[in-house]
């Protein structure tokens, strides 16, 4: 049968646990572990961004965690017209703070905002951002829950807006800038043109293929691709097809759906993938069957398991 062909994946994968389990512990050996994000920066805003393109937009973070759930900590966003005219400015608490390496996603919600050019209500919003401290590129992403995006908590898009001034530090660490933001080529990349990810890992505690591009002048939307992996929890064989894939720098966002498995009752389920092409390659998911884990479009957690053996490429 033909999800049978890859059998031999399921004796490798029963050490493996959900996001709840796999993303950073509270514990490292004998020490907490501190997830620290904080900084300001600001950037202008893009063609893509139709009306607004041109606004200048400024972030503040800062927080800590040893519990992902349970941090401390807030946010501060400023996002103005060209001629200084306030847009929105708003800031708040934080709900989560998840970071691995140079890449942070936190939530929270608004309890303070001057919003003259937005007619909605803002205060008691949540709010996401994930955070790419690049060195010489930081970036960053988000979603607005007064917009009606949804947000769930550890989840973020892609850091879409590379940031002009200012800076941010993630874990108090400092990397150069990754692959994805050109400094490195990886030798056989297969795609070219367009923005695209490959993720490959075989080790003893997981087997994991992804890939997916969008071509030139396409959206989101307009990807191709697929996945296969093995459930940890049920060492079912899965496979499916990308529908959503956002990417920023060297850090993506892609989500699916389940159209194979050994288990029935996992077909026509959805998927995320987080990805990160940097110094160490790392992939992360979510699986809408395990932990109670919400899954929206082009929406994941930060990347947290190293993809030693394998690799990942994310070109934008």
């Amino acid at each position: 049968m033909r999800i049978r062909r890859l059998v031999a994946w399921s004796v490798a994968v029963a050490v493996l646990g959900s996001l709840a389990a796999a993303v950073p512990s509270v514990a490292d050996g004998n020490h907490e572990r501190v997830m620290r994000v904080s900084g300001a920066a600001g950037g202008v805003l893009g063609p893509e961004w139709g009306p607004y393109a041109g606004d200048p937009v400024r972030f503040a973070v800062d927080g800590t965690a040893t519990d992902p759930v349970r941090p401390s900590g807030s946010f501060h966003v400023v996002h103005r017209k060209p001629d200084g005219r306030l847009l929105a400015e708003f800031r708040g608490r934080l709900t989560s703070l998840t970071a691995v390496d140079e890449v942070a996603v936190v939530t929270g919600v608004i309890e303070a905002a001057e919003h003259p050019g937005v007619p909605l209500e803002l205060v008691g919003k949540p709010i996401s951002l994930t955070v790419y401290d690049g060195g010489r590129q930081d970036r960053i992403g988000w979603m607005w829950g007064f917009f009606g995006a949804p947000v769930a908590l550890q989840q973020g898009t892609a850091p879409d807006l590379a940031l002009t001034e200012g800076d941010f530090a993630v874990n108090n660490n400092r990397h150069p800038a990754a692959a994805g933001d050109g400094s490195t080529a990886h030798a056989g990349s297969a795609v070219e043109v367009g923005r695209a990810v490959r993720a490959f890992v075989d080790d003893r505690a997981v087997r994991f293929e992804l890939a997916a591009r969008i071509p030139p002048g396409g959206d989101a939307k307009d990807v191709s691709g697929g996945f296969r992996f093995v459930d940890p929890a049920s060492a079912a064989y899965v496979e499916g097809r990308i529908d959503c894939l956002a990417v920023g720098g060297p850090v993506a966002m892609a989500t699916g759906v389940v159209t194979g498995s050994d288990d029935p009752g996992k077909v026509g389920k959805p998927v995320s993938f987080a990805l990160k092409d940097g110094a160490v390659d790392r992939v992360g998911w979510l699986w809408s069957w395990s932990g109670g884990q919400s899954v929206v479009d082009c929406r994941s957690g930060v990347p947290f398991r190293a993809a030693r053996p394998g690799g990942v490429i994310v070109r934008s």
